[in-house]
């Protein structure tokens, strides 16, 4: 009987311990004020459309565009400069639907294509399509991934990606605008 005690008190106590552990692993550093500013850009930008509108990264934003988080996490800030500053896409495609229109627009992740974000709006908007509507879809050659106007000053591009990195990797190194350059 003490031997199944000692041996469940032994498993508890080390249960409690290996929780912890995980939990201290999970736990990420406080934004810096650069960070800040960069969630801020990227959430609200008066005079642009902030990048929080079509893309979703450290559980704030809308998950329109492409997942930030995997591609934070691999490139470096030059790398990010060069996507941010990118005026075509891939992923987005000219859409002509019956009773809608021609519209530039991105497949919803995770549809099967009947779910298509309409880009011409502001906020995107999302139509549910019936496959048979679709009467032409092809590679967009006149709308503009939206920061490629934007004319963000170096340190905005500086905070912007810290917060990036920050949100994809809890890294909290400072990003100067001079290494953007």
């Amino acid at each position: 009987m003490r031997r199944k005690r000692f041996y469940g008190l032994s498993l508890s106590l080390g249960l409690g311990l290996l929780g912890s552990v995980v939990l201290a692993q999970v736990k990420t550093a406080p934004m810096t004020p650069q960070i800040q500013r960069g969630k801020e850009l990227f959430l609200n930008n008066p005079s642009r459309t902030a990048c929080g509108t079509c893309h979703e990264i450290g559980g704030v934003g809308t998950a329109v565009g492409p997942d930030l988080k995997k591609l934070a996490s691999v490139v470096g800030p030059r790398g990010l400069v060069s996507t941010i500053q990118m005026s075509m896409t891939a992923y987005v495609q000219e859409y002509k639907i019956k009773d809608l229109g021609t519209f530039p627009g991105i497949q919803k992740e995770g549809s099967s294509g009947a779910q298509i974000y309409d880009l011409s709006k502001n906020p995107p908007v999302l139509h549910d399509v019936k496959a048979g509507d679709i009467q032409s879809q092809h590679q967009n050659e006149k709308w503009s991934h939206p920061p490629a106007k934007a004319s963000y000053s170096p340190q905005e591009l500086a905070d912007l990606i810290a917060w990036l990195k920050y949100a994809a990797t809890g890294s909290t190194k400072e990003v100067k605008a001079s290494e953007l350059e």
